[in-house]
Parts: structure tokens; sequence; C-alpha cells
């Protein structure tokens, strides 16, 4: 018997368990795959400070705070700049003002004197914050494999979950595709695109949208001193990682069912970003592409997050509709998911992030 079950091993699930070990609870961690091996490994690992919700700000905040007590080797502070014509770019600036987060406005003669790889119209500024990080995913999910294990976290790969026993409004047990159950007095839905088909087996549907993200990583042969950066005006983003940049254009395509295939993306992606790369960046040779990304993600049609109980399942606690954004907000709302589900306090308040205004139940859920 466990004090708590989550199922789903993406990176809000790695700190949704990591949150009640370190409480002292007795945790489990269920994922068809290997942890970490759905959406989390395939993101593009940007992390940044810049987005448009004051909310999702102290969101990634904290986010960076659990990065770095969990892993030491999968992460570098670049910083990051966000380059655009001053109205792209004020909904962030006022975001990060009301979170309380330090930054810099640069006009294009400044960024190209600290940058000087950077080409940047003169139409635009930057906006530019010190503490966001480029993330290596793979290193990071196998960093964070270690900590659950050293946390004392039961960790179950390559066995889903099947179906969820429900009575008397609460779930007794999870019944595992390989036959066997897990029994716990909470529970954490956090399995991302794959939340959609386990509400759906009990009557729960869930209201959300799959969509395919891509990403690409480009060697330049060096490294350039880059920060991580996005591009208001050209829709795409960028991050280094040693003599590779990693991002491209803001690419993505409906899905009926989580892809994490290894199948190319359209070509014409792949050539769009290479063409945004070099309208950008002043490259010494031509870029090779070392790889390409498909991550599922889940989006919601307020684009908010869900973190929030189920009404008439009191012991379950959802998390879902990360959007893009799962390796940025995915550790802080882990956390949160965790805190919430043994009663404890809260940071942030939940309210617009209830489930139930993406949700819809049929008669036999109840």
């Amino acid at each position: 018997m466990y004090d708590l079950a989550v199922i789903g091993g993406g990176v809000a699930g790695i700190f949704s368990a990591l949150t009640a070990a370190r409480h002292s609870a007795k945790a489990i961690i269920i994922d068809p795959n290997r942890i970490g091996g759905g959406a989390t490994v395939r993101s593009a690992g940007v992390v940044t400070l810049q987005l448009d919700e004051t909310n999702d700000v102290m969101l990634v905040r904290r986010s960076i705070e659990l990065i770095k007590e969990c892993s030491k080797d999968s992460w570098r502070v670049t910083g990051f700049l966000q380059l655009g014509r001053p109205d792209q770019l004020q909904d962030s600036i006022n975001s990060m003002r009301q979170a309380g987060v330090d930054f810099e406005l640069l006009y294009p003669s400044e960024i190209e004197s600290k940058w000087p790889e950077l080409m940047v119209d003169e139409r635009f500024i930057g906006v530019y914050t010190r503490d966001d990080l480029s993330l290596e995913p793979p290193i990071f999910v196998d960093d964070c494999r270690e900590a659950l294990l050293d946390a004392g976290v039961e960790v179950l790969e390559g066995v889903g979950v099947d179906s969820l026993s429900i009575r008397d409004g609460e779930i007794d047990r999870a019944v595992l595709s390989n036959g066997e159950e897990v029994r716990a007095d909470r529970y954490i839905l956090s399995a991302g695109a794959w939340n959609r088909e386990i509400l759906h087996r009990h009557g729960i549907e869930l209201m959300t949208v799959i969509i395919t993200c891509y990403a690409y990583r480009f060697d330049l042969g060096e490294g350039l001193g880059l920060p991580s950066f996005s591009d208001e005006w050209l829709h795409s983003y960028w991050r280094p990682w040693r003599s590779e940049l990693v991002g491209g254009g803001y690419d993505a395509d409906f899905s009926d069912a989580p892809d994490i295939s290894d199948a190319p993306p359209p070509q014409k992606y792949i050539e769009n970003s290479l063409r945004l790369l070099h309208r950008r960046v002043r490259l010494k040779s031509p870029p090779r592409l070392t790889a390409t990304l498909r991550g599922p993600c889940s989006v919601t049609a307020d684009m908010e997050p869900i973190i929030g109980k189920i009404e008439g399942i009191k012991n379950l606690v959802l998390v879902d509709g990360l959007r893009g954004y799962g390796l940025m907000r995915g550790p802080a709302i882990g956390e949160l998911a965790a805190n919430l589900s043994m009663g404890r306090d809260l940071w942030l308040k939940l309210d617009d992030y209830d489930p139930s205004r993406a949700i819809n139940k049929s008669p036999e859920a109840w």
C-alpha cells in the first residue's frame, strides 16, 4: 500500500513523486515506457522566464530552482533574449514586472555588440533575462530517474495503467497492463497526452487537443557564445548546447493520438527552420542537421494547464494541458500537484486551473 501513486512518468509526474517522497510519503511512479521517455525527453530544452502570463513566470522561476536541485549536469545558464517589436514583447514584459523578475531592454546596436553573430532589424528591441537555462533533456531524464530512486520512490517502468477501480467516490486501486494492481491512498494522473484515453475508459471525456510538436538540432561546428533566444517576428526559438543550436520554428500538427515515433517531420518544416536560422545568425559554415524531435503535447481550449481534483473522485489530482511548455512549468506544477494531493499549503492559487472547465462526464462515470 502506497501513500501516493503517480500515473505518468513525465516531468510533472517525476516532481510529484519526488515532492511526496521528500515529505516522507511512500510513493510509486508508473509509466508504460521509461521514466521521462515520452514528451519530456523529446522537448527542445528551452527554459525561460519570458512568458505572457504572470503565473507562468512564477511557475518557471520555481521550476528553475527544482531543476537545479535535481540535476547538476543537464543544464547551462545561458540567459534568454526575446526579439521583436515592442508591442509583441509587452505582455511578457508586464508579466515579468508583476512577478518581480529583473530584465534588461536592449536596442539592436547593444544586442549586436554583446552577440556579434546575431543580426537584428532596427525596428526590434530585445528583452534579456539572465537566469534562463539551456536544458539537455536526455541527461536531465537520467538525473531525474536517479533522484527518484535516491528519494526512495518505487519506479515501475514498461507497465501501463489499464483501468482505475473507483468505489464510493475514491480510487481504491489501479489495474496494470500486466494484470497486477497498485493500491494507494492518493493518486495523481499526470500522463500528458495519454490522460485522455485513460479517463475515456471511465466515461470521463477530457476536452483537450493533442498536437505533435517538432524541434531540430543543428551542429554549427563551433560554439558561438549565444544566449538562448526567441524571435517573435520570425516565430522561431533556439538554445545553444556546445556546438549545436536546438529549436526551430513553432512547427506542430494535430494528432489523433500521442506520437513518440522516430519518424522525421515534414521536410518543409526542417527547411523553413533552417531559413529562419540563417536570417538571424551569422554562420561561418553550413549547419548540419543532427537530429529531429517530435513530442506529443496536450492543449486545453483556454491554453491554460489543468491542476486539480476531478469532481466525484476525491483522492485523484489531474495534471494536464502543459502545452509545449511542459519542461519549463512541469517541475513546479508537479510539486503543486503533490502538495494539493497531500493537503499541504500551496504557494500559487489553482482556481484558474480547475479540471471542471475541460471535463465532460457520462452518467455512469458518477
